[in-house]
C-alpha cells in the first residue's frame, strides 16, 4: 500500500473482540477475563509477524513464478524486514504481559464456564502456532542480520533461505487453520 510515496506496513485487527470489561464480576471471570485478554494480545502480535513473514516468502514464490519483478521482490523483502524488529518487540511484549494470567479460565466455574475454556483453547491453539511461524520469521530476520554484518557470505545466505522458503508454508498455514478456527470460538465472558 502507498500512501503519499511511502509504504505502509499492513496491520491485522483481531478476529472479534470477546472481552468486554467486566466490572462487579466475581474474581475468578476477572481472572479469566485477563488470560483471555493476553491470550489475544499474543495472537494478535502473531498475526501481525506472521502477515510480515508470509509477505517475505510470497514475494520469493512470485519471484520464481515470474508474477514479480526483481525489483517489486526486492522492495517487498526490505518493506517486510524493516518491521521485522517491531514485530519481534511486540510479540515479546505481548508474551511478558501474559505472564501470570495463564490457568485462570481452568478455575472457572459456573455458567461462563465452558465458553471460556472453549475460548482459551482455541486461543492458545492460535497462539502456540503463531509463535512457530514467527520464530521462523524472528530466524530468518537474525540470518539476514548475520549476512549484513558479514558473518557469512552470499551463497550460504542464499542456501539457508531458499530452506527457509521452502520451510515456511508448514508454520504459517498451521497458524492460518488455528486462527480460522478461533474465529469460531465462543466469547469470554459470553454476551
Amino acid at each position: 500500500m502507498q500512501t503519499n510515496g511511502a509504504q505502509q506496513t499492513p496491520t491485522v485487527a483481531p478476529t472479534r473482540q470477546s472481552t468486554p470489561t467486566v466490572v462487579g464480576a466475581p474474581a475468578a471471570i476477572r481472572a479469566c477475563t485477563a488470560e483471555v485478554t493476553s491470550t489475544e494480545a499474543v495472537v494478535s502480535a502473531t498475526r501481525i509477524a506472521g502477515s510480515h513473514w508470509r509477505e517475505h516468502v510470497q514475494a520469493q514464490t512470485d519471484l520464481v513464478a515470474g508474477k514479480n519483478t526483481e525489483g517489486d521482490t526486492k522492495a517487498i523483502w526490505k518493506r517486510t524486514r524493516l518491521a521485522g524488529p517491531a514485530d519481534t518487540a511486540r510479540l515479546g511484549a505481548a508474551i511478558a504481559a501474559q505472564l501470570g494470567t495463564q490457568g485462570s479460565c481452568a478455575k472457572l466455574t459456573g455458567p461462563a464456564a465452558t465458553a471460556c475454556r472453549q475460548r482459551i483453547a482455541a486461543l492458545d491453539a492460535a497462539a502456540t502456532a503463531g509463535r512457530a511461524a514467527a520464530g521462523d520469521w524472528a530466524r530468518h530476520l537474525a540470518m539476514m542480520a548475520a549476512h549484513a554484518s558479514g558473518d557469512f557470505g552470499p551463497v550460504h545466505a542464499q542456501q539457508v533461505w531458499i530452506e527457509a522458503w521452502r520451510a515456511a508454508p508448514k508454520n504459517l498455514d498451521a497458524f492460518a487453520r488455528a486462527d480460522a478456527a478461533l474465529s469460531k470460538a465462543p466469547a469470554c465472558p459470553p454476551s
